[in-house]
């Protein structure tokens, strides 16, 4: 069954302001919405495939009037054409989007091919799956993905990651040093930490992967026996806001000793504001900027 967009939702999962969508309706006819039984306005897959594609042509210089020429399956052609030369991966991203809205396995197998045979393994990992980890995130946290969707796809992700990183070796002597990468009591949202996972050892350090749902009491066990260097985790739902000032001076205060650095980010610093300052622990903004640091 096809699924039902308002324009809202077509906004938030292109990227695309209301207005310029309407305008593309009304003036271009590029989309055309359908109603339902009860006259209410709706758009389905292929419009959304549409409006992605035709933003992924406008990054590489079309103009809407040259596209609104065009049919669905030319504008697919040659966004698919276009993406290679913007170096944005927009059309691979769009397209994993898709797959993940319709639960097309079939789909996101073929985007992965696509994707490993044009790019390679690395920038597949770094530049393609990396961003839509973060993608995906957003979406979940603002409601465009049903929870079955986001688990659709993070299983998906998941598997490819587990995969890649199996198929590394560990160095014998790490290049910067010993990584130790958790999530907090009750945070389950691992994607991000798996994709710094494959990121670190394939950059050639030595990484433990500590997994979901760990109370910080027992990283002491792991600092005592290991000579880790860094800690690094994400918070999408957990700890609570009210409980990270707390949080996170018990965490600086156990790294101390071990002169343990400490690398966070995830959304939950979006909507924490606090005047203190910890002497071993780094806030980032987003993935990418913590993959940037460490």
């Amino acid at each position: 069954m096809e699924s039902r967009y308002s324009i809202k939702d077509l906004e938030q999962l292109s990227g695309i302001k209301a207005h310029t969508l309407r305008a593309w309706e009304q003036r271009h006819k590029l989309i055309i919405p359908k109603r339902t039984s009860t006259n209410i306005r709706f758009y389905g897959d292929d419009d959304l495939r549409i409006v992605l594609n035709t933003s992924v042509l406008l990054e590489s210089g079309h103009k809407i009037g040259q596209i609104a020429k065009l049919s669905p399956e030319e504008i697919s052609d040659k966004a698919l054409e276009a993406s290679p030369y913007t170096g944005l991966y927009t059309y691979e991203l769009n397209e994993l989007k898709m797959s993940t809205l319709n639960f097309d396995l079939p789909r996101f197998e073929a985007v992965m091919a696509h994707c490993i045979e044009k790019f390679g393994v690395h920038k597949t990992f770094q530049n393609i799956i990396g961003d839509y980890i973060q993608e995906l995130g957003k979406f979940w946290l603002a409601g465009n993905v049903s929870i079955s969707q986001e688990h659709f796809m993070s299983s998906l992700i998941r598997q490819k990651l587990f995969s890649a990183i199996d198929s590394l070796e560990s160095p014998a002597v790490p290049k910067h040093g010993t990584y130790a990468l958790f999530l907090p009591t009750n945070e389950l949202h691992e994607l991000g930490l798996l994709y710094l996972t494959y990121v670190l050892k394939e950059r050639g350090e030595h990484v433990f992967y500590l997994g979901q749902s760990l109370p910080k009491e027992y990283l002491q066990d792991l600092l005592n026996h290991q000579p880790v260097t860094h800690l690094i985790s994400a918070f999408t739902t957990h700890p609570d806001v009210e409980q990270m000032e707390d949080y996170l001076t018990e965490l600086d205060d156990m790294v101390e000793l071990n002169s343990v650095k400490v690398h966070l980010t995830g959304y939950q610093f979006q909507q924490f504001h606090t005047e203190l300052n910890w002497k071993n622990i780094q806030i980032h903004q987003s993935l990418k900027d913590l993959s940037a640091a460490v």
